[in-house]
């Protein structure tokens, strides 16, 4: 991610299929625009569907895609390419999000990975584990889904290269039940030690590491403050623009 900076918070919201039409987008998108300068040291990223990214146009708001195919193109009928989200203006696709595994194998996210940072876009690698385990067996799988990830990758892509830690299990949960600011921290220093031991501590230092699993207006305070992490990667929440707009005031410096 060229020229990010430790001073910024980064927030994407990833829109899902919540919003689905342009003339929706492009409201949101206006009255967002009108706040953004009261959000000091806050990047505001937004994830919408396919067809929607061609029609936001914002130069002080980064748009993005929600996954990448892990073809380069051809003869592979519904894929996006790389190529062809430059085109449109994405400038950065979330890969591996935990909706997505259910159906994509680690092989298939190190593909889009790839594809993504070769094509010099920000990737936003989502990780994180389906259960907590007494014994710590969910540390050595989110070791394995990064390792999986970063085969091949090279140090000098880490400027390019976002984590985002969504622990499954806290999706859907309330505020109350979802991860506690002590447990993202915990994790999130065990991530960062696990990315030094791949591409050396100043590469590793490079990389953000958000937070995503029920974030709410009622939870991000702790979790951006107590957590450890550089931002934040908000769901369902980020297509309600007053929801949306309290999580990113809470988040300014």
């Amino acid at each position: 991610m060229s020229g990010f900076s430790k001073s910024r918070r980064v927030i994407i919201a990833n829109w899902k299929m919540h919003i689905n039409s342009s003339k929706e987008a492009a409201v949101f998108l206006a009255a967002l625009r009108k706040k953004a300068r009261a959000f000091k040291g806050v990047e505001i990223w937004l994830a919408p569907a396919f067809p929607l990214i061609a029609t936001l146009k914002n130069p002080s708001i980064k748009i993005g895609a929600q996954t990448v195919s892990a073809y380069e193109g051809g003869a592979h009928t519904g894929e996006v390419s790389v190529a062809t989200l430059k085109n449109v203006g994405a400038t950065f696709c979330l890969v591996g999000h935990s909706e997505r595994r259910e159906f994509e194998s680690d092989e298939i996210v190190r593909e889009q990975f790839a594809r993504a940072l070769s094509a010099k876009l920000t990737a936003v690698l989502c990780i994180g584990e389906r259960e907590r385990s007494a014994e710590g067996a969910h540390f050595s799988f989110i070791e394995g889904q990064l390792k999986s990830a970063f085969s091949g990758v090279r140090p000098q892509d880490a400027g390019r290269v976002i984590i985002a830690y969504e622990p499954i299990w806290a999706i859907g949960r309330s505020a109350q039940e979802a991860m506690q600011p002590s447990e993202i921290q915990e994790m999130v220093i065990f991530i960062r030690k696990t990315l030094s031991d791949m591409l050396g501590r100043p590469a590793a230092a490079k990389i953000p590491i958000l937070y995503g699993g029920s974030v709410e207006p009622t939870n991000a305070r702790e979790i951006i403050t107590e957590g450890g992490v550089a931002g934040l990667l908000v769901g369902h929440a980020s297509a309600d623009l007053n929801l949306f707009l309290e999580i990113l005031k809470i988040c300014r410096k």
